[in-house]
């Protein structure tokens, strides 16, 4: 079974490079002019085009760079990223959970706070033992 999936994935990622080469010749560009034009890597252009995700970079650049590649190309940059989504194994957006980016906001901010003030205090505590050794050094002087 894993091994239909994995062959059903590497499919579906021909298919999609495919559908990209397809659209790009179709408007009579070669891979360098869309390298030229789009100032993309040559070696993700290729990594996209041939389906090899091992190549492909953090989810973030790939995305950016199927946006500069339907731009360039001419074609609807939701459709090419909704085909893009739609591969098996895509790296996936990672969830944004505000709550957890807010508690984690205030976690350090509490922990900045706490050593602030156990800042504060060392110094003062430090100030007064110093300010104890001084008079106890002056009553000495004063008793000899």
């Amino acid at each position: 079974m894993a091994v239909q999936t994995q062959a059903s994935a590497e499919q579906a990622r021909l298919e999609f490079g495919k559908f990209l080469v397809a659209q790009r010749e179709r408007r009579g560009l070669s891979r360098s002019d869309l390298v030229r034009v789009t100032k993309l890597p040559s070696l993700l252009v290729g990594a996209i085009e041939d389906g090899e995700t091992e190549k492909w970079p953090e989810r973030v650049f790939v995305v950016n760079a199927l946006k500069s590649y339907a731009g360039a190309v001419g074609l609807s940059v939701d459709e090419t990223l909704s085909r893009f989504d739609g591969l098996p194994d895509a790296p996936k957006d990672s969830s944004f959970d505000p709550k957890a980016l807010e508690l984690q906001r205030r976690e350090h901010a509490i922990s900045a706070v706490l050593v602030t003030v156990a800042l504060v205090l060392t110094v003062a505590l430090g100030g007064w033992l110093q300010t104890v050794w001084l008079f106890a050094q002056r009553a000495a002087w004063s008793a000899r």
